[in-house]
């Protein structure tokens, strides 16, 4: 009979081992899980809200702070769990998350709660480089938003043949007119160096023109449709001189957008194409390093 009970007792001290491991591989399961998930959605949380508060910076670092606040709260962060910070030179937008985890199965091994946390950065600034530019330029100035530029003169009124039109991917009145409907099909970028495209080409103009606003008419520079043909991305440049046959050669030093107004045909051969100087947050560029004038990425940094 001792012999018996001294199995038991064994036996009971196993099990109580046996039930030790398993709580702690239990543990391990699914309070570090959980760990793992709630870590995942407050990284998923602070990307949003870091994503969508950067669209309104640098201007107004107020929405571009409550938005970001916003975003944290539809996507499952408490208020007392977030925290929103919008740098000094109003660029850089920082959302920073933290909760507490209670425990299911840890307290057994006490282990009652830990915290984990997670922060985004997402940053505004000028492009380096843009896909589908219009052979539009304008000179390198100080551009004031919303004021009305004109992007190419009419005939008579060009320097040595040269009427506010860029040569991108080749030459002539085809390609132009192509360029001008549809954006150049490559990558332009800032230190490029191109050249200018001689003669009015009023015809192709004007086509190409009506056909980016046909279906548009009732947007306008402060009130347009997503993805409106009439938003045209153009580079500013730095003229370098008189090449060869009256053509000049330009350096890009940044780009802008401007939204069509549209083409005057006036007298003749005139064909002048004007637009608005705009802001603009686009997912057709690359780079936070360029000279802002206005056309601006947004992307996370950490």
């Amino acid at each position: 009979m001792s012999l018996l009970r001294d199995e038991r007792g064994t036996v009971l001290v196993l099990v109580a081992a046996a039930l030790v491991v398993l709580l702690g591989f239990g543990a391990l399961t699914i309070d570090v899980g959980l760990l793992f998930l709630n870590r995942e959605r407050l990284v998923n949380a602070a990307d949003a809200a870091a994503l969508a508060g950067v669209q309104f910076l640098p201007g107004d670092p107020v929405s571009a702070a409550n938005t970001a606040l916003y975003y944290a709260l539809q996507n499952g962060i408490e208020p007392g769990e977030v925290t929103v910070n919008v740098s000094g030179d109003g660029r850089t937008i920082t959302v920073s998350t933290a909760r507490q985890v209670s425990f299911f199965l840890a307290p057994v091994l006490g282990f009652a709660d830990t915290g984990v946390s997670a922060e985004a950065k997402a940053r505004v600034g000028g492009v380096e480089a843009v896909w589908g530019a219009a052979p539009l330029g304008i000179l390198e100035q100080t551009l004031e938003f919303g004021e009305l530029y004109t992007l190419k003169v009419g005939g008579g009124c060009g320097e040595q043949g040269n009427f506010g039109a860029l040569a991108l991917g080749g030459h002539g009145a085809g390609n132009f007119e192509d360029n001008l409907r549809d954006g150049y099909d490559g990558w332009l970028e800032i230190g490029d160096v191109i050249e200018t495209e001689t003669g009015n080409m009023s015809g192709p103009t004007k086509r190409a023109i009506e056909d980016r606003i046909s279906g548009h008419e009732g947007c306008t520079f402060d009130n347009y449709c997503q993805n409106c043909p009439r938003l045209i991305y153009v580079p500013v440049y730095r003229d370098l001189g008189e090449k060869e046959q009256g053509r000049h050669e330009v350096e890009i030093v940044g780009f802008a957008a401007f939204f069509l107004d549209g083409v005057v045909p006036g007298q003749g051969q005139e064909s002048k194409v004007r637009g608005y100087f705009v802001e603009k947050l686009s997912s057709a560029a690359q780079g936070l390093n360029g000279t802002d004038f206005g056309l601006r990425t947004a992307k996370l940094i950490e």
